[in-house]
């Protein structure tokens, strides 16, 4: 379980409740089908028109899995990998085939195959696996750009809502006793906006923000472990290694002489 995510979506939630116990104690009467139907409804038909259906419903799997999945990127184990990797590999490269079982990251898995069977040579190597490090970025993105287009459509909804709402306050002017009926009607037309702007700004968005951050570092990891890789190809030795993978991090992230 990521924390940092858990922690923010339970949050939310929690300041929502009490924002809206202190509007009215009735929690009951924001329960209101009119805006539900039309702010739910609308966006799910709208996501459905403007992607395949069976992607908009791979979002559920996305969040769970890459928001609120423990999926924290390890960059001082995957250095410290490749280094171990670096000392076997001085015994020829086909002795990296004994330690692939144990190597659990699959982007770092897949490279050291490549380097492991000793017939692609460096310049394949990078152009193969810059390929797959681009594929899985452009899906990545994707995927968080599906998150943010579709935080686009609550608001529009719940505004189309909160008018059909005021179309029906503005029936009720010239009815017997109105000025007790405006009031009530215009609180439930309001609602519609009220899920749409929490649907958006409080759900799709911070998850699209999310997904964006978390595929830049998975990105920069992806990105080391090419130039390890390639490293261990060239079989450079282990304190260069160390040291041009360490550019990759910030200096209180990097790994030390000692731990290496």
């Amino acid at each position: 379980m990521n924390f940092s995510s858990f922690f923010g979506v339970t949050f939310g939630i929690t300041i929502m409740y009490f924002a809206l116990q202190e509007t009215t104690p009735d929690l009951a009467y924001f329960l209101q089908m009119h805006g539900i139907l039309i702010v739910c409804g609308g966006t799910a038909a709208a996501a459905s028109i403007s992607f395949p259906v069976g992607k908009v419903l791979s979002l559920l799997k996305v969040f769970m899995l890459r928001v609120l999945g423990r999926n924290k990127i390890d960059f001082q184990g995957v250095v410290g990998q490749l280094l171990e990797l670096n000392k076997k590999a001085g015994s020829g490269i086909s002795s990296l085939n004994d330690s692939i079982a144990g190597i659990k990251h699959p982007f770092l898995k897949e490279a050291v195959q490549m380097v492991a069977t000793g017939v692609m040579n460096e310049r394949e190597i990078r152009s193969a696996l810059e390929q797959r490090l681009k594929t899985t970025e452009t899906r990545y993105l994707n995927e968080a750009n599906m998150f943010r287009i579709i935080g686009r459509f609550p608001p529009a909804f719940g505004l189309l809502a909160t008018t059909l709402g005021m179309i029906g306050v503005l029936q009720k002017i010239g009815q017997p006793e109105s000025q007790k009926l405006i009031g009530p009607a215009m609180s439930v037309g309001l609602i519609g906006t009220l899920y749409g702007i929490g649907l958006a700004n409080l759900v799709f968005i911070p998850i699209a923000e999310n997904l964006t951050e978390r595929t830049q570092e998975e990105m920069v990891l992806r990105r080391m472990i090419v130039e390890g890789v390639l490293m261990l190809k060239a079989q450079v030795n282990p304190m260069a290694m160390r040291e041009n993978l360490n550019s990759f991090l910030l200096p209180r992230d990097r790994v030390t002489r000692r731990a290496a």
